[in-house]
């Protein structure tokens, strides 16, 4: 226990160091950030359906696709390279419960959907007086799961595809190592079954830095 306590008083006597050494004038080398996420994204209905293969009961669906509104987090670590330029890892979960439409029988079935976006790419950042805007290119994937109510077979389905974003956002200074994330909002193309779906995400949050 006192080894314990004593690691953790010699980190917080060197976290100021830390940081300090993570600094050059008004940027620093290392960033971290965790914020809300709202994604409006397609519910992938043609990939869930396997164009109208999945059955219920023996019976063919045809799910019909529709945009969802799904809520989570969104964390990112990124290293700036140069004053203006950053590498941004990027991972992001969302989720709601909603209803897809079977075209066929009129009926809907319920699923807790999950999606997860894992990316990597390049930020570009101005640095004004006060606060920090930002613009984004980031390449990865997207991983989508439904978990559905009913005796669906098979019960879950998920899939993984080819995913990119662009956009930017505004951080706000508020302090020396933190800053506030007013706003941030990302196109987001996803690339299921080999079409595209045009989904946008937004937030806001914290970043150490």
């Amino acid at each position: 226990m006192t080894r314990i306590f004593l690691l953790l008083l010699v980190a917080v006597i060197l976290a100021p160091t830390a940081f300090a050494q993570n600094r050059r004038d008004d940027y620093s080398f290392y960033e971290f950030y965790v914020g809300y996420a709202h994604e409006r994204a397609d519910n992938n209905a043609d990939r869930f359906d396997k164009n109208g293969r999945a059955t219920f009961n023996g019976r063919t669906v045809d799910f019909v696709s529709e945009k969802v509104n799904y809520n989570g987090f969104n964390a990112e670590f990124n290293q700036n390279v140069t004053r203006h330029i950053g590498i941004v890892t990027s991972f992001t979960g969302t989720y709601n419960t909603t209803g897809y439409f079977d075209a066929r029988s009129g009926r809907t079935f319920n699923a807790r959907v999950q999606r997860y976006d894992l990316m990597a790419g390049p930020r570009y950042n101005w640095r004004p007086s006060g606060v920090t805007p930002f613009v984004e290119g980031l390449f990865g994937i997207s991983h989508m799961r439904a978990s559905f109510d009913d005796t669906l077979t098979p019960r879950v389905k998920s899939d993984t595809a080819f995913a990119m974003a662009f956009g930017g956002g505004l951080d706000v200074h508020a302090g020396e190592h933190l800053d506030v994330r007013a706003i941030q909002v990302d196109y987001l193309p996803t690339f299921f079954n080999g079409k595209r779906q045009d989904n946008i995400r937004a937030g806001a949050g914290i970043k150490i830095k």
